[in-house]
């Protein structure tokens, strides 16, 4: 079957390749068929429009969690005011995301991206250093909507200090969903929920669900603005109560020499939350896009 499917295409080739050079080789469909050339005007039109749906295909895949680009991403959360303290606190995160193609072993691709935090306590025991190490490892199934994708979750008890983490090791599920079939348009959520199974036996035990949302939409020239990333929280340890900051989020793709890169900026209000958590949080993403695609000249 094999050799006869080839056969066949090297007659059609062939017979294609024999048409095509009686065609062009004629003076009057060689005049009528080649185009005129370009003018410097045009080329440089069609090079910045290029350029420019290169750079909103970017935000596209910036603002969608499980599209495969591979990027490293710095981010900074503030919060203003901790109740109960007086004062601030800060959260400095480090996020690479490392896509992986299908192989013959597993036939999915895969997304793995570790939090590395650097976590700045409120008064009055103020302190910087190291927090717990997050990541996850989701498997990311394409399909003619969208994305979605199931993995799992995992909590290391890494911090510094003990008011940097929880001290507690930490497994469980994570699955995520994102439609993208409107253009510019990305809709959905990160979902995971890491529960604790070993670590100090003082501290509590751990058990909630983490949301992460995205409604972005991508405008022209790389900018793109939609909903804050900020986490959904539910803890399923204290009756299921709901950490829910809504906000707004800006930014832009740009590029820097021949390297790509996208900065935005979020704020949002926590309309539920608990006593102790922050009312108000502010902050930046500065994503650096490692390379992936050819870039367009």
């Amino acid at each position: 079957m094999r050799d006869i499917f080839n056969q066949n295409l090297v007659s059609r080739l062939l017979l294609g390749s024999l048409i095509g050079a009686i065609f062009f080789c004629h003076p009057d469909a060689q005049a009528q068929t080649s185009p005129p050339a370009p003018s410097p005007g045009e080329l440089a039109e069609s090079a910045t429009s290029g350029r420019a749906g290169y750079t909103q295909s970017l935000a596209s895949e910036v603002n969608d969690p499980t599209a495969p680009l591979p990027l490293i991403q710095f981010r900074n959360i503030y919060a203003p005011g901790v109740p109960g303290t007086g004062s601030s606190a800060n959260l400095f995160e480090i996020q690479p995301v490392l896509p992986f193609a299908p192989s013959d072993t597993i036939r999915f691709a895969q997304l793995i991206k570790i939090t590395i935090p650097i976590v700045t306590s409120p008064a009055p025991d103020r302190t910087t250093g190291l927090g717990d190490l997050q990541m996850f490892d989701l498997v990311a199934i394409k399909e003619s909507w969208g994305r979605w994708g199931f993995g799992v979750a995992a909590i290391l008890p890494t911090a510094t200090a003990p008011e940097l983490g929880q001290e507690k090791w930490q497994l469980g599920p994570a699955t995520a969903i994102m439609y993208t079939a409107v253009k510019n348009l990305q809709v959905g959520a990160v979902f995971q929920n890491p529960a604790s199974f070993a670590g100090d036996s003082n501290r509590e035990s751990v058990n909630s669900l983490s949301i992460t949302p995205t409604l972005t939409y991508n405008l022209p020239g790389g900018w793109f603005y939609g909903h804050s990333d900020y986490d959904f929280v539910f803890d399923w340890e204290n009756g299921g109560e709901a950490t829910i900051p809504i906000g707004f989020q800006a930014g832009k793709v740009f590029s820097v020499g021949s390297e790509h890169f996208s900065l935005s900026f979020e704020g949002a209000y926590s309309a539920a939350r608990p006593d102790d958590f922050p009312r108000w949080l502010v902050g930046f993403e500065l994503n650096w896009i490692l390379p992936k695609h050819a870039k367009p000249k």
